[in-house]
This record gives structure tokens, sequence and C-alpha cells, in this order.
């Protein structure tokens, strides 16, 4: 879409954790512009390294249940705050490498990662501190931003522009005709058909809560409180 075309890349580092979905927060109402492409990185740790990229040299997206489940929250709040997603999985055996083989592959201008939280995304790695080998690892084009509490607690500058070429963009740019308005049904149903805002973090149902309804298209959705 034109949106994306002048935009910079922005991705945000996701696990299931409360500081990825503060950081996603942040990212959406800080360094996005309605209709914009946000990219959301995951990081599923292996026992040996795996090719990033699909056959057709995209990078890879989601495809088992586990993992789409994952995303799901995360791509239902950015339906309802207008953002399109561009999902994708990195298979490695050391997160932070896989994420800094990512930005700088992809050339990401802008990337934004949680906060150490104890049992969250940083934790999870024993001995092996994420966001600061990330901020320290990235390339000098990407400003990273360390979201903590809902607000910026480390941020690096980038010191020089991204690459012209990026092969993320191109990928977004060629999947424009999906529109923020016509998501097609799997994007914004989760299992059995479901409304998506059901499998919203506990943490973020107020958010779901301050509009009350959402409409997408023609459909409107009921935020209702579960058990």
């Amino acid at each position: 879409m034109e949106v994306d075309a002048g935009c910079p890349l922005v991705a945000v580092a996701i696990d299931k954790d409360k500081g990825s979905q503060n950081a996603l927060k942040w990212a959406v109402d800080n360094l996005l512009a309605r209709g914009q492409t946000l990219t959301l990185i995951h990081v599923k740790i292996t026992s040996q390294p795996s090719a990033n990229l699909d056959d057709d040299g995209g990078f890879k997206e989601p495809t088992d249940h586990q993992s789409k489940e994952l995303f799901l929250p995360f791509r239902c709040f950015c339906t309802r705050k207008d953002v399109r997603c561009k999902d994708v999985l990195l298979e490695d055996v050391d997160a932070a490498k896989a994420i800094i083989e990512f930005v700088s592959h992809a050339a990401i201008e802008k990337l934004v990662i949680g906060a150490s939280s104890k049992g969250g995304f940083v934790r999870r790695f024993k001995n092996h501190d994420v966001t600061a080998s990330v901020t320290k690892g990235v390339p000098d084009f990407c400003t990273v931003y360390v979201i903590g509490k809902g607000k910026v607690s480390t941020m690096r500058n980038a010191v020089r522009p991204a690459p012209a070429v990026s092969p993320l963009r191109a990928q977004i740019q060629s999947e424009a005709s999906l529109k923020p308005d016509a998501l097609p049904p799997r994007f914004l149903l989760g299992p059995k058909g479901a409304s998506c805002l059901l499998f919203l973090p506990a943490f973020t149902r107020h958010l779901a809560e301050e509009n009350g309804r959402h409409l997408q298209g023609q459909a409107r959705w009921h935020w209702r409180r579960t058990a």
C-alpha cells in the first residue's frame, strides 16, 4: 500500500509475556500510522539453526497451531488499531542472533522490544539477556526502543540510513491487496470462529473496553468478559 512506501520499516519482537505486549502497544501508539504495516517477529528456539526464508525467498510465517495462537492476540490488537501485520517466525538456537540477522537482512529501521521481566521474553533464556544483546548487535541503521512499564526505558538511535532495498518491504508491497478494512476471516477469528478479542491477554482487556465495540467492515464486534 502507498502508506508503507514512504514509511520506515517497524518491527516488534514478541513472545508470551507482558513486556512484549507493552512493546506492541507503545509501537502502535508512537511509531505507526493507520494502515501502515507492522512486522511481528517471534523466535522459536530449536536444537539447530534453520533457514528462515521460505521456498520463494520470502520470510517464513507461522504455520503450526501453537505459533499461530501466539501471534493471534497481537494481530487482534493491531486490527483494532487499523494497523496491518506481517508475521515473521524465526527458528534458531539463539534468539538474539536470529533477531539481529533478521533486522540486518530485512533492513528494519525501527525495532521495539520489551524490557526484561520475570518469566518473560528475556528470562526464558538463562544467562542470556536477549534485549541487551539485540540492542548492541543490530546494525547501526536501526533505532532500537526497549519498552518497560509502557514507556521507553532504553533507546539506541540509528546513525545512518537503512539500505535502500529491503526484501521485507518488497514482500509487504506484494501483499498490498490485503487491505486493513478487508482482512480475511483467518486474521480476525480464533479457534472455532470465536472473536479474536476473546484471545486478548488479560492485561489488554481494558484497552478493548475503551471503545466497547469494534467495527470491522460491516461486522460489529462486541467485547465480553470471560469468567
